[in-house]
């Protein structure tokens, strides 16, 4: 089992450093930014969650010295699916996506390829997912709430104001492409 964790922690970080290469060090070099505030509230209500999940000392002496079993086995899969999904809608976004919500401003052009011609947030559905796992991995209920509930939260509220701001500027387009598909899975 000790190949599981390893394994566990290989998602983890490579999640962290998708994340941090979207969010930080990716530039927005070509994009009409049509609202920043969101990004700030999703990194607080993530970092709250993830404060509260480890904060509890029976958390972190559990999940030290805790066997790494069945549960956790399927908190990776869990979490590995989520992290790919979010991958693969970074992917498909190429060059439209943004830690901002904005839109490429020589294209405007709505992405509805792919992942985003079944679902119009597969990103935070992925992050969903992977929060998800990550609660199921944990074992520990206060611990795992956090770390499910607050990231949960910031991805409806982002997906919410998302939706807000592409109907303003696509429309009509925007209308069809709801009625088509699903916000998340």
């Amino acid at each position: 089992m000790e190949l599981a964790r390893y394994l566990f922690w290989g998602v983890v970080f490579f999640w962290w450093a998708l994340d941090f290469y979207v969010l930080v060090l990716r530039k927005n070099g070509y994009h009409k930014i049509l609202e920043k505030r969101s990004k700030y509230i999703i990194i607080g209500l993530i970092l709250t969650g993830v404060f509260l999940a480890v904060a509890p000392e029976s958390f972190r002496s559990t999940w030290r010295s805790r066997e790494f079993g069945v549960m956790q086995l399927i908190g990776t899969a869990v979490l590995t699916i989520g992290v790919i999904l979010r991958f693969m809608a970074i992917l498909t976004l190429g060059k439209h996506f943004t830690p901002d919500i904005g839109i490429v401003e020589q294209e405007k052009k709505l992405v509805t390829k792919g992942l985003y011609s079944k679902i119009r947030h597969p990103s935070y559905t992925g992050e969903i997912i992977a929060f998800l796992g990550l609660a199921i991995a944990f074992q520990h209920f206060p611990s795992s709430f956090f770390i499910f509930a607050f990231p949960t939260i910031a991805f409806i509220y982002r997906a919410i104001v998302e939706e807000k701001k592409l109907l303003e500027e696509f429309g009509e387009i925007y209308l069809e492409y709801r009625k088509r598909t699903r916000m998340f899975i």
